[in-house]
C-alpha cells in the first residue's frame, strides 16, 4: 500500500491531477458466482469428490470388517497367521491413507485446471474495463481487510465487468 501511495505521489508532479485519477473496485468472487462456467466446474468437482468419498467409505468398511474378524479370531490364531492378518490390516490402512491423499491432490489439481481459465477470463474483462473506462487502478476487494478505507468515489466496476462478460 505504501508503494502505491508513493507511486501516486510521483505521478502528481507530472501533470496527473487528483481529478484525473480514477479508481475502481470489484469483488471478483461475485463475478465468479455469476459465471455459468464456474457452476459447471463446481459440479464436476462435486461429482469427483462424491466418487472419492464413496470409495473411501468402501475402504473404511473393508478395514472395519477385517479388524473385527481379526479381533474375534486373534486368540485362536497361530503366530504366523496372526502376523499375516496384522500385515494385511496395516497394508489396507496404508492404502486407505494413500488413496485419501491422492484423491485430495487430484481434486486440488482438477480445481486449478478448471478455475484457471475462468479466472483468466475475469481478469481479462477487468483489464479491458479498466482500459476502456480510464481507470488508473481497479482493486479486488474479495479478501476482507485489504483496505482500511474505501471512498464512495471509488467506482464499483462489477456492472461493467458483467457487461463485458455478457452476464
Amino acid at each position: 500500500m505504501k508503494k502505491l501511495i508513493i507511486a501516486l505521489m510521483l505521478l502528481l508532479p507530472f501533470g496527473l491531477t487528483a481529478q484525473e485519477m480514477k479508481f475502481g473496485h470489484i469483488n471478483k468472487s461475485a463475478v465468479l458466482e455469476l459465471m455459468p462456467e464456474a457452476d459447471d466446474a463446481q459440479r464436476q468437482l462435486e461429482d469427483m469428490n462424491l466418487k472419492y468419498r464413496m470409495q473411501i467409505k468402501a475402504m473404511e468398511e473393508e478395514i472395519t470388517k477385517k479388524e473385527q474378524e481379526y479381533q474375534e479370531q486373534a486368540d485362536s490364531l497361530d503366530a504366523t497367521i496372526r502376523r499375516y492378518k496384522e500385515t494385511e490390516l496395516q497394508r489396507l490402512y496404508q492404502s486407505y491413507q494413500e488413496f485419501g491423499k491422492t484423491a485430495q491432490e487430484t481434486l486440488s489439481k482438477k480445481a486449478q485446471e478448471l478455475m484457471t481459465p475462468i479466472e483468466a477470463k475475469i481478469n481479462k474483462a477487468v483489464e479491458q474495463v479498466g482500459k476502456d473506462n480510464g481507470f488508473l487502478y481497479i482493486f479486488d476487494v474479495t479478501t476482507p481487510g485489504t483496505f482500511a478505507y474505501m471512498s464512495d468515489k471509488s467506482v464499483d466496476v462489477l456492472p461493467l465487468v458483467k457487461k463485458a462478460l455478457g452476464l
